[in-house]
C-alpha cells in the first residue's frame, strides 16, 4: 500500500531535477484551457449584450430575445465540449505522458501534443467522451455518485498515455480495478493539498497556486506509476496492455520503496 510521504517524497525528488520544466508544461496546459474558456466566453457576453437590448426594448423584441438567447446558449455548450473533446482531453493525456517520462529523465514539452500524432489522435478522443461522459451521467443522480466516478476512471488519463490503443471498455474497466478500495484515499491525498492551495491562492494575488500545480501533478504521477506497478505484479493487467514509458524505472520495485534515484 502507497502512502503520501512516500508519494511525495518521489514527487519531491523529480522537481528537484525538473521543476521548472514541469512547471512551464503544467503552465502551458493551463494557459491553453484557459483560452478555450475565454473563445466560449464570447457567445455569453453576446447573450449579456442580447439581454440588455431587451431591457431597451422592452416588450418589442421578446420572441427574438428568447430565441436568440437559446441559439447563444446552445453555441456556447457546444463550442465548450467540442474544445474539450477534441483538444483539451487530448492535452491533458499528453501532460500525464509528459510527467511519466519526465520522472524518468526524458523532458520533451512536444510531449504534450502526443496524442495529435501517428494515428492516436481518435482512439483518444474516443475513450476520453466516453469517459466524460460516464462522470457526466452519475453526476445527474446528485453530485456524490460523479465524485465517486471520477476517482473510479482517475488513471484512464494516464492508461492513455501509455497506450492509447486499448478498448475503450478495457481502459474503464482498467481503471476501475486499479482504484478498487483505494478511493477514498486518493481523495484523502487531494484534501492533503488544500492548505497549500488556499495559500497559494492569496500569495501574490493567486499567482502562487500556479507553483503549487506541479508539485500536485508529479504526486499524482507517482501515485499511477506505484499503481501501474503492482497491477503488473498481481496480473491485474499485463505488458501488452501497460506498456510503459520511455527511460528506466525511478525505484525497483513498488513493495520495496526506496529513496529516489539520483
Amino acid at each position: 500500500m502507497w502512502s503520501r510521504e512516500f508519494l511525495k517524497t518521489h514527487a519531491k525528488g523529480v522537481l528537484r531535477k525538473h521543476y521548472w520544466m514541469v512547471f512551464l508544461a503544467c503552465f502551458i496546459f493551463t494557459i491553453i484551457s484557459g483560452v478555450g474558456g475565454s473563445i466560449s466566453s464570447v457567445f455569453s457576453n453576446a447573450a449579456s449584450l442580447v439581454t440588455s437590448g431587451y431591457s431597451v426594448y422592452e416588450g418589442q423584441f421578446l420572441i427574438t430575445l428568447g430565441v436568440t438567447m437559446l441559439v447563444v446558449a446552445f453555441i456556447t455548450i457546444l463550442i465548450g465540449y467540442a474544445l474539450k473533446i477534441f483538444v483539451l482531453n487530448l492535452i491533458e493525456v499528453g501532460l500525464c505522458r509528459y510527467l511519466m517520462e519526465t520522472r524518468l529523465e526524458k523532458v520533451d514539452l512536444g510531449t504534450l501534443f502526443w496524442a495529435f500524432r501517428e494515428g492516436r489522435y481518435m482512439k483518444v478522443v474516443k475513450t476520453m467522451f466516453f469517459y466524460d461522459l460516464h462522470i457526466f451521467l452519475w453526476s445527474l443522480l446528485f453530485i456524490i455518485p460523479g465524485i465517486v466516478k471520477y476517482y473510479q476512471y482517475r488513471y484512464v488519463p494516464y492508461i492513455l498515455a501509455e497506450n492509447p490503443d486499448i478498448d475503450t471498455r478495457r481502459v474503464l474497466d482498467l481503471s476501475r480495478t486499479m482504484t478498487h478500495g483505494e478511493k477514498g484515499s486518493i481523495f484523502v491525498l487531494d484534501l492533503s493539498f488544500l492548505g497549500w492551495g488556499i495559500l497559494g491562492c492569496i500569495a501574490c494575488c493567486g499567482i502562487g497556486i500556479y507553483f503549487l500545480v506541479p508539485y500536485m501533478e508529479a504526486t499524482y504521477a507517482e501515485l499511477y506509476a506505484f499503481v501501474r506497478e503492482r497491477s503488473l505484479d498481481q496480473n491485474i493487467a499485463d505488458s501488452n496492455e501497460l506498456k510503459g514509458f520511455e527511460g528506466p524505472p525511478s525505484y525497483p520495485h513498488p513493495y520495496s520503496p526506496g529513496p529516489p534515484q539520483n
